[in-house]
């Protein structure tokens, strides 16, 4: 009985160990081999034939040892074709980071024949993103096979799976295509938030799109990137690119995460956590320097790597306590990126087993991060709009307010100058008033005096005298009884000059002619009123005979100035007329006072033309002058 069991014993551990390649299906490599862990990397494939007593046998699907440290494992395995058709097998190990990788066929204790690959050894890409080495089984035939995966500085973790050559394409492309999603999406999302940062200068655009470009340089996708635009052959650049991953990439994702962070949650509002964020954002670019100097090593990056996300996550629970609006976005942003680099760090560590993740639990995780933090952005963006337009609604209520302020100033100050204008036109009104009464007084002394005189010739002056003040009391007359204040009709105030001038004379055979069609400054119609009185009472006493004439009074507007005129059709003067004291005062007003040209001409009667500027011509000139 008991050399049976052992013979069923044998029988089993060898049929184990030999896996037929006539089924379709994926086949787990580990649960039917043999495997040998190598610490330290010192086997070789001839050392290794020697040890067939050291493998042994197990029951999971995953190699995940985790030391950090040099490394290898063996795996025997058999595969057994029973048809007559000439099979071909590929096998995947889901992790590009196996540094090396060799298939050596076997038999009678001699190599028949070896192939390599990983992430050294890729060479020209075939078209495929997952490691794989690819073997052929004879028909009807059992060939034995070791292979040997090994790495030096990253954990040793993989899952060898046996695939059909289509089947295997399928998986790579499906892969290919989720990974060429992950990109795209996050390449756009770098695209937008580039342009939002051009056109809004708003520096938490510029952070979270470097913190998408350190995303994109961290994912498995980017080493293909990588190289594919550069030689793959040179295996020292394939460990630069790896080594770069390791100590750059992944630090400037905390870099990067670091600047988004302060302005994201607007950490100056809380001076510790800021002065904190400032320091690891100072340490890091001293960090790049050393480790130029290979100062540090994986373990202390990856410790480096795995506390930061969780001071992180501290720092958006403060800022929830604090009732930050943007806390609850960054927390389940952050929550899904913790996660996404804890399943990273785990998988390559191999402290999870494969079997329990999800083969793209990193590209959903962080998808689902960068894309919630763009949705938070964009209600950034929006809540931002809301309180520009909440400031403009309360600018324009200030606007109006302060409009509706200043109107009631205005009309109060408006009533208020009304008010005084009202005041200063009764006063001014009452002033004229005042002079005519005045004036009037004066004449009415004069008219006594005149009484008590009989001598004709200081009558006659006394005469002159009277109607020169009654024609300046007639411009204060008619201010007094008009609104307007600044001018006043030329034509009402010569037909009262005239009519004052009748008065004093008997007039019989003398007849007045007017043609008035302009109105005159107070000032100047005194000084015109004056010049007509003299004017006229000249030519009723020296121009005519017994037969009488005519006289003609003009004011108008000619050539941008006033033309007063006044004309008779009587005897003329003589040339050698000495001039008297009216006509050197007619002179004196028209050239001094009203700045005017006077010309005088005897032809057939005497005419006399006076032109000169108004006030406001005057004002215009001045202004032109200057």
């Amino acid at each position: 009985m008991r050399y049976p069991i052992i013979l069923l014993v044998f029988l089993y551990i060898n049929l184990q160990a030999t896996i037929l390649v006539n089924t379709p299906n994926n086949i787990d490599l580990l649960p039917n081999s043999k495997i040998y862990h190598d610490i330290g990397n010192h086997e070789t494939i001839n050392t290794i034939l020697n040890k067939n007593d050291k493998f042994i046998t197990t029951n999971k699907k995953v190699v995940d040892y985790c030391i950090l440290a040099p490394e290898g494992v063996w795996i025997k395995f058999q595969l057994h074709n029973p048809t007559s058709k000439l099979i071909e097998k590929k096998i995947s190990f889901g992790n590009i980071f196996l540094e090396e990788i060799e298939l050596y066929e076997i038999k009678n204790q001699k190599i028949v024949s070896k192939k390599t690959t990983g992430f050294y050894r890729l060479g020209k890409f075939d078209g495929s993103v997952k490691l794989n080495v690819s073997t052929t089984i004879e028909p009807n035939s059992t060939q034995n096979y070791y292979l040997h995966v090994k790495n030096e500085k990253l954990s040793l973790w993989f899952n060898p799976i046996l695939h059909e050559t289509k089947e295997f394409s399928k998986e790579d492309t499906a892969k290919q295509v989720i990974w060429a999603l992950f990109f795209g999406g996050i390449l756009s999302l770098v695209l937008y938030n580039i342009f939002l940062f051009i056109f809004t200068k708003d520096k938490i655009y510029l952070y979270y799109f470097l913190y998408l470009i350190a995303t994109l340089l961290q994912s498995e996708f980017s080493i293909y990137i990588r190289l594919y635009f550069f030689p793959m052959d040179d295996i020292e650049f394939v460990k630069k690119s790896l080594y770069f991953n390791l100590f750059y990439a992944n630090v400037f994702v905390t870099f990067t995460m670091t600047l988004f962070i302060r302005y994201f949650l607007n950490t100056k509002l809380y001076p510790k956590i800021d002065l904190s964020l400032k320091t690891i954002i100072c340490i890091i670019p001293i960090y790049y320097v050393l480790q130029i100097f290979d100062i540090f090593t994986v373990p202390q990056v990856i410790l480096f790597q795995f506390v930061t996300p969780y001071y992180f996550l501290g720092i958006g629970f403060y800022a929830l306590y604090k009732k930050n609006p943007q806390a609850k976005f960054f927390l389940l942003g952050w929550s899904f990126a913790l996660l996404a680099w804890l399943s990273l760090f785990f998988k390559f560590l191999g402290l999870i087993p494969e079997k329990y993740v999800f083969t793209y639990t990193f590209e959903t995780l962080i998808m689902a991060e960068v894309i919630l933090f763009a949705i938070s952005l964009a209600y950034r963006i929006k809540r931002l709009e809301m309180k520009k337009n909440d400031l403009t609604k309360s600018l324009l209520i200030q606007q109006q307010n302060e409009s509706n302020r200043l109107e009631k100033i205005v009309n109060i100050r408006t009533q208020e100058l009304n008010n005084e204008l009202k005041q200063n036109e009764l006063l001014l009104k009452e002033l004229h008033h005042r002079v005519k009464n005045n004036m009037q007084f004066i004449t009415s002394l004069y008219a006594l005096k005149l009484n008590d005189n009989n001598d004709k010739h200081i009558q006659e002056k006394l005469y002159d005298v009277e109607r020169k003040i009654h024609a300046m009391s007639i411009v204060h007359q008619m201010l007094y009884n008009q609104k307007n204040l600044v001018n006043i009709d030329a034509k009402e105030y010569f037909e009262k000059v005239l009519q004052n001038i009748k008065d004093s004379f008997e007039l019989e055979n003398i007849t007045f002619e007017l043609d008035i069609n302009s109105f005159l400054d107070t000032e100047e119609a005194i000084y015109c009123g004056l010049i007509v009185n003299e004017l006229v009472t000249n030519a009723i006493k020296h121009a005519f005979d017994s037969s009488g004439g005519i006289i003609k009074i003009s004011l108008n507007n000619v050539d941008n100035g006033t033309l007063l005129e006044v004309s008779d059709n009587g005897i003329g003067k003589g040339a050698n007329t000495k001039a008297n004291f009216g006509e050197m005062m007619v002179e004196s007003l028209a050239t001094d006072q009203l700045e005017g040209n006077l010309q005088v001409v005897v032809d057939k009667g005497t005419h006399i033309s006076l032109w000169f500027k108004n006030k406001i011509q005057k004002s215009n000139g001045e202004y032109n002058d200057s």
